[in-house]
């Protein structure tokens, strides 16, 4: 099932060296520990930059958004078995 999102999540990162990655997401109730960071890339929204990170679980992709200007994470795409 693949559904779109907009939802405000909490995320712990780790610094890796001068890169950031996400280590447990909480979404309302739910909880996903990161196995695998999938792909990072940076977006430009007007003056704003975005980084969006596609990470996985065992049985779980999602796709995170990170708002630098307003330092908010939000889960925007989830994909479960």
């Amino acid at each position: 099932m693949h559904e779109l999102l907009n939802d405000p999540i909490d995320v712990t990162v780790d610094f890796i060296g001068h890169r950031v990655r996400p280590k447990i997401i909480k979404w309302g109730n739910t909880i996903f520990n990161t196995e695998k960071v999938n792909l990072v890339h940076p977006a430009r929204e007007g003056e704003n930059l975005i980084f969006y990170f596609s990470i996985s679980d065992h049985s779980h992709f999602l796709k995170l958004r990170f708002d630098t200007h307003n330092m908010e994470w939000r889960l925007v795409e989830l994909y479960t078995d």
